[in-house]
């Protein structure tokens, strides 16, 4: 029972972190859509008092505090929801993906994957983390991925589209024990050649995707 309850639960939340793969190139997490629906309600409620006249004018200094307050935390939502991708929220909201994965996107290029590059990449990590657990205590090899995306390059002769490089580094994956599904993922993302190095799987992926004012 325990066994498969654990897997219920990491299906379940695999079926969650998927979800990303269909956000816009910015977006806002799950866990973040929650507080800005709080918030957005506490925004109407305030606004709905003023217009009813339940909530006089000029605002007394406790109502106002919570006004400016509530503005702050909206904005800051909102220049968050500017740069994070759905790699980033998928990674972040994951607690498999949490503890194992680590990104870097300075440029937040993951955003321009189509649908199925995104899931291809999504699926290779999490096949790679699939057994992950079990790895790890049969050896004392921690088990982790590193995410590296861009920079972009030019594609020669395709000026609507450009190349982003991403590199998937692992850390106590052997490319012997990599399942052959991983593999079809990652021919979704884009060519790819792999090698080993110190025992560990290192991938790195030739990622063309359309330029940004071409989407």
């Amino acid at each position: 029972m325990h066994v498969f309850r654990n897997i219920v639960s990491a299906e379940l939340e695999r079926v969650l972190v998927a979800s990303t793969t269909s956000a816009p190139r910015f977006s806002v997490g799950m866990m973040a859509s929650v507080e800005l629906a709080r918030l957005d309600l506490a925004a109407e409620q305030l606004m709905d008092g003023i217009a009813s006249g339940r909530t006089r004018l000029p605002l007394n200094p406790a109502t106002a505090q919570a006004a400016a307050e509530l503005a702050t935390e909206l904005r800051l939502h909102l220049i968050e929801g500017r740069r994070q991708t759905w790699l980033y929220h998928a990674i972040s909201e994951s607690e498999l993906l949490g503890r194992a994965v680590t990104l870097s996107d300075p440029e937040s290029l993951a955003g321009l994957l189509d649908p199925t590059q995104r899931d291809g990449l999504l699926s290779a990590v999490w096949l790679m983390l699939g057994d992950a657990p079990e790895r790890s205590r049969r050896s004392a090899t921690r088990v982790g991925i590193e995410i590296t995306v861009g920079p972009a390059r030019p594609t020669e002769g395709r000026a609507r589209t450009m190349r982003v490089p991403i590199v998937v580094q692992t850390t106590g994956v052997a490319r012997g024990r990599v399942d052959p599904a991983t593999w079809d993922a990652m021919r979704k993302v884009g060519r790819h050649t792999d090698s080993q190095r110190g025992g560990s799987l290192w991938v790195e992926i030739d990622c063309v995707v359309d330029r940004p004012a071409e989407r």
